[in-house]
Parts: C-alpha cells; structure tokens; sequence
C-alpha cells in the first residue's frame, strides 16, 4: 500500500500519516546546513525532545549535498538501542572528519610544469545532515516549525531545507542519497563542529 502511494506522488509524510505512524520507518530525513571553505567538522550536535520506541537502528551522516545522487562523507556509528538517543542534547561523534578544504588533483603536465598538481578549490557550500531511524516511532527532534512549503523553497532554483528518502532498514548509510523530495515538516537545530 505504501509504495503504491509513494509511486502515485503521494508525499512521504502523508503516506506515514495514513499508515498511522508518528514517523516513516525507514524514512532518510536530510536537511540542509551551510559550511564554509577551512570548515573540519568531527561531530553533529541536535536535541532529542521524545524518546522513540521498538527502533533497530538509529545513525546519522553528512553527505556533500542534499539532492538525490550526493555523496557520504562521514556517518555516526549505529545506535541499536531500542528507543534511539537519549532525551536531552547530543553530541556524536563522526567515523572520520570531513572538511571543506581544498584537496591535490591529479597531475596537470605542462600548465604548471612537469609533475604539477592541479588544487581542487573548496568554497562555500551546502551539505546535508541525514538522520535515519528504522522501527515504529521515531525520537522526536528539537527545532524550528514546519514550512508549509515543500522543502522551504522561497526562491525558484533554492535547495530545500528539508527532504526525503527512503532506505531499507540498515546500519549503514548508502554511499550516495537515493531519490529525494522536498518535504514539508520542521527543521531540527543542528549544529557541525571540530570539537
């Protein structure tokens, strides 16, 4: 029934409602947030307002962006404890840091001299937070209220604040963000640091 909906266009949060769920069970929520050219990042910091219930996995990542096809760069390690994090603010640590910071290409020959390198140049960009739950009810997260526009979109060609997915229960975050749609919901406090 649920993905008759969802292939029909049915938006994923009115699927969830209709199926009688406080959250999609194996909904993927990513939510845009800006970095800045130098910005390393080691954690991800949000609060948990309402404990879930009868959850199996529990993990959230970054990704280099928000639509569908952006990489992973970094993802928490799995909570497995059946009601998710704990209430209260959280500060998890990433497997690896991830960084906005310029990286050595590959060898350009002649431009710049025999065995030069070429400098991929980071700037200003928009990165995605994943967070991910499967089971019945999702933890509750604390942040701004809901847009009634899809992905808070104001201006035609904006990134959207807010979208969704949907995965197979897993442990794991997938290498690239599957199909995603702007979605209609509040948007958590996050906050990426070094330390």
């Amino acid at each position: 029934m649920a993905t008759e909906m969802l292939d029909g266009g049915v938006p994923i949060g009115v699927v969830t409602n209709r199926l009688g769920h406080a959250r999609a069970s194996t909904t993927l929520n990513v939510y845009a947030i800006p970095v800045q050219q130098g910005d390393i990042f080691n954690f991800v910091s949000f609060l948990v307002k309402t404990a879930g219930g009868t959850l199996t996995h529990s993990w959230v990542a970054v990704y280099n962006g928000v639509a569908t096809g952006a990489a992973l760069l970094a993802q928490v390690a799995d909570n497995t404890t059946s009601t998710g994090w704990a209430i209260g603010a959280q500060k998890l640590q990433l497997a690896a840091a991830v960084n906005d910071v310029g990286q050595p290409g590959t060898p350009q020959g002649a431009a710049g001299g025999p065995g030069s390198w070429s400098l991929t140049a980071a700037a200003p960009a928009v990165w995605g937070i994943a967070f991910y739950q499967s089971g019945t009810t999702g933890d509750t997260v604390d942040g701004m209220s809901s847009s009634a526009v899809a992905g808070a979109v104001a201006v035609t060609g904006q990134v959207p604040f807010y979208s969704t997915g949907t995965l197979s229960a897993t442990a794991t975050a997938p290498a690239v963000l599957p199909t995603m749609a702007a979605a209609v919901g509040g948007i958590p406090y996050l906050l990426l640091s070094k330390s």
